[in-house]
C-alpha cells in the first residue's frame, strides 16, 4: 500500500518522530533532494525541526489532499507556539517589497493561490519535488523556498495557502528581507520588467547581477524555456 505522506524534516540531526505509523515515512536531511528519490508517498511533506507535526494536523492535511486533486502543494499557517502570533504562510509577490506573507494580506483567511509554501512546513506532491530536483545552490537563506515555488509555477503547478490548517512552531518571525536576493532570483524566475521595478525601488539590489549573471541567465532559459508560468498566473499570486 503507499504511504500517505513521506515527511522530511530539514536538518541533518535525527529525533524520535513524534507521529510513528506505517502510512509514514521519516527523512532527515537538510536538502530534500538529498532523500526525495526514496520516497513512495503521494504526498511529501518538508518540515523545519520546530515545527510540531500532530496526528491532527496530518489528518487534517489528508482530507485537504483528498478534497482538491487539481492542487500540487499546500502552505498551512504556522503560529509561534508562546505568543499565538502568527508568523508563516505562503508568499505572495508584492510589488514594492519583492514578497510578502499570504496571511498579511488575507485578513478574510480564505484558501487562495500563493507564489510559494511557506520555509516552515509545506505539503507538496512528490512528483513535483521530484520533478524540481532540489533546492538552487545559489540561495542559502530561506529564499530558496521562494524561488522553488516559482520554479514550480512555471512547471504548471498550483499552490495553495489553507488558512484554516494551522501548526505550532518555535520560530521567529520572518526574517528582514534579502533584496539581493529577492532581485536575483526575480530576475533568474519572472523577467527583466519585473527585475528592474523592483531595482529601482531598492537600487542596492541593482548590483546583484555583478557577480551571479552568467549562471543565472543559464539558469533562467532553463526555467522559461517550457514554462505555463502565464501573466494571469502572475496576476493570481501577486499581493493586492
Amino acid at each position: 500500500m503507499q504511504k500517505q505522506f513521506d515527511i522530511i524534516v530539514l536538518s541533518r540531526e535525527k529525533f524520535q518522530p513524534p507521529v510513528e505509523d506505517p502510512a509514514l515515512g521519516w527523512f532527515f536531511a537538510p536538502d530534500f533532494s538529498e532523500v526525495i528519490s526514496q520516497s513512495d508517498a503521494e504526498w511529501t511533506i518538508l518540515v523545519q525541526p520546530g515545527v510540531a507535526i500532530t496526528r491532527e494536523f496530518l489528518n487534517s492535511a489528508a482530507d485537504y489532499c483528498a478534497d482538491f486533486p487539481y492542487a500540487d502543494a499546500f502552505a498551512p499557517r504556522i503560529r509561534n507556539r508562546e505568543s499565538r502570533e502568527l508568523i508563516s504562510s505562503g508568499f505572495l509577490i508584492d510589488k514594492k517589497l519583492g514578497l510578502v506573507e499570504e496571511f498579511r494580506k488575507n485578513p478574510s483567511a480564505e484558501m487562495r493561490k500563493v507564489a510559494s509554501v511557506t520555509p516552515l512546513c509545506g505539503i507538496y506532491s512528490t512528483r513535483l519535488l521530484q520533478a524540481l530536483g532540489g533546492f538552487d545552490s545559489l540561495f542559502s537563506s530561506d529564499l530558496k523556498f521562494f524561488d522553488l515555488g516559482l520554479r514550480a509555477l512555471h512547471l504548471g503547478a498550483n499552490l495553495f495557502a489553507l488558512p484554516r490548517l494551522e501548526l505550532e512552531a518555535s520560530a521567529t518571525a520572518f526574517p528582514e528581507k534579502d533584496f539581493k536576493n529577492i532581485a536575483r532570483i526575480y530576475y533568474k524566475d519572472l523577467d527583466i520588467i519585473r527585475f528592474f521595478k523592483f531595482s529601482f525601488r531598492h537600487p542596492s539590489s541593482l548590483s546583484a547581477l555583478f557577480s551571479h549573471k552568467k549562471e543565472l541567465d543559464k539558469k533562467s532559459l532553463e526555467a522559461t524555456e517550457i514554462s505555463r508560468l502565464t501573466e494571469e498566473k502572475i496576476a493570481e499570486v501577486e499581493a493586492k
